[in-house]
């Protein structure tokens, strides 16, 4: 499952999956640019990664504000003259309350960072994929959102709703040589060295060429077995 001198795009970098998701690619040798939206963040990282031997590009980007998405999509690849992989990590949860009860402010920051946020990094990623014929965009998902529970709110939409986005990306861009597919990562991770290294597993195999057939899938991340061979698609 190598991914070395892979350019892999990482949004939501700052939270705990992405930051153990660049840690997982800087680690794998793979060129690595990583998306945060605040600007100590953008330090954070600078100070975590600056002593490897391939320091990553850390870019500040609201996903909320799509030219700051163009912009930082074209300086991947300005820098690396290619983008092939997106990973897009970050999500928010917002309050836990019934629909009727829920703020319209809230619901619209959730949606528009955890859905809008990724389905504008994917139409801007894709046009570059296409063109350089092929790449893999995984969508992080949560088992917390796979099911409708009462007052799960926009959090549980938002999941939905990207799970759809990646199944309609999929069925669109099937022939290109570009893969869309979800990871779905289980709630109340703990850092355990062990779980990590379940739950990471996916990740490496889907921006692998080892996965150069699949689209259009969804993974459960814990449980997860890398198949023998490259696997059909479906």
């Amino acid at each position: 499952m190598s991914v070395e001198g892979k350019v892999v795009l990482i949004t939501g970098s700052s939270s705990p999956v992405g930051i153990r998701l660049a840690e997982l690619f800087v680690e794998s040798g793979a060129l690595t640019a990583l998306s945060v939206r605040r600007s100590r963040d953008v330090e954070t990282l600078q100070r975590r990664f600056f002593d490897r031997p391939t320091p990553p590009l850390i870019l500040r980007c609201d996903l909320q504000q799509e030219e700051e998405i163009v912009r930082a999509v074209h300086r991947v690849v300005d820098r690396y003259g290619r983008i092939d992989v997106v990973i897009n990590a970050v999500s928010i949860t917002g309050p836990k309350l019934p629909v009727i009860n829920y703020p319209v402010d809230p619901w619209r920051n959730v949606l528009a960072t955890n859905l809008t946020g990724a389905y504008l990094v994917c139409r801007e990623a894709l046009p570059w994929m296409e063109r350089q014929g092929g790449g893999s965009i995984i969508n992080v998902t949560s088992a917390w959102g796979s099911q409708i529970k009462p007052q799960g709110g926009a959090f549980i939409i938002s999941t939905q709703a990207l799970e759809g986005l990646t199944q309609l990306l999929a069925a669109e861009h099937r022939g290109t040589g570009v893969r869309i597919n979800s990871v779905e990562i289980p709630g109340g991770l703990t850092g355990d060295a062990a779980e990590d290294a379940q739950w990471t597993l996916p990740f490496l195999w889907l921006a692998s060429d080892e996965a150069g057939n699949v689209t259009g899938r969804k993974i459960q991340a814990m449980g997860f077995k890398q198949p023998a061979s490259k696997t059909p698609v479906n």
